[in-house]
């Protein structure tokens, strides 16, 4: 069987005046997400040193959705990450991620160095890595797209993100009317904000790109 395999860091963490604060933040995000993705956490996400933590999941995680959970949680800083397709050759502790190895986690360590290598001016810190190099370059094209567009975002633009995932929406497809309600913005007010910030492109490129990872995962099989 294969799986998600995601590594994470806060980048420059040491350079962090209030790092223990910081830390206590990912400590309380990510037992907030295992709580809510418990039916595809295969393994719960750990923290594996004070700025680093990883994570196995199923095929038929969220993954994007989850990833946007933790960087919003964790602004003003940010975080990279590593994801890698493949199989686990340890034994799984659905507890604690730590201990497990083999081709799914070691691929997302190639992800995590490939993004040092080639971070887009950093704007991209997200990287993907499986056996299937051919695809994987595709998807990491498409993530590295997505990246871009939200690279430009300005505040009022990263709250209509905040407000989807908030809705449990991660989806080109959603009630406008609903989201301009709880934002308190005028139907044409949001339309213009959804067309200035592309984040329907944004969302469009992230599910492409886990729909082919997880395309890959079962051809693997």
């Amino acid at each position: 069987m294969n799986y998600f395999a995601v590594i994470g860091d806060i980048i420059d963490s040491k350079k962090i005046d209030n790092r223990y604060q910081v830390q206590k933040t990912l400590e309380t995000c990510l037992n907030d997400l295992n709580n809510e993705y418990q039916a595809v956490l295969v393994s719960k996400f750990s923290i594996t040193l004070g700025d680093e933590f990883q994570g196995l999941l199923s095929l038929d995680a969220p993954l994007f959705q989850i990833i946007d959970r933790i960087n919003l949680a964790m602004q003003p800083y940010q975080v990279r990450f590593g994801i890698g397709v493949g199989k686990i050759l340890t034994d799984i502790n659905p507890e604690l991620s730590i201990g497990a190895d083999g081709p799914a986690y070691w691929h997302a360590r190639k992800a995590i160095n490939y993004i040092h290598q080639k971070n887009d001016y950093g704007n991209t810190q997200i990287a993907v890595y499986s056996d299937n190099e051919e695809k994987i370059s595709i998807i990491n094209t498409l993530i590295a797209s997505s990246e871009a567009i939200k690279s430009d975002w300005r505040a009022s633009q990263e709250v209509v993100l905040k407000e989807l995932l908030s809705m449990g929406i991660y989806d080109e497809h959603f009630d406008q009317k609903q989201l301009a309600k709880r934002l308190e913005l005028s139907t044409s007010a949001l339309s213009k904000r959804l067309k200035s910030s592309n984040i329907k492109i944004y969302l469009r490129a992230r599910n492409a790109a886990l729909q082919a990872l997880k395309h890959i995962g079962e051809e693997l099989d």
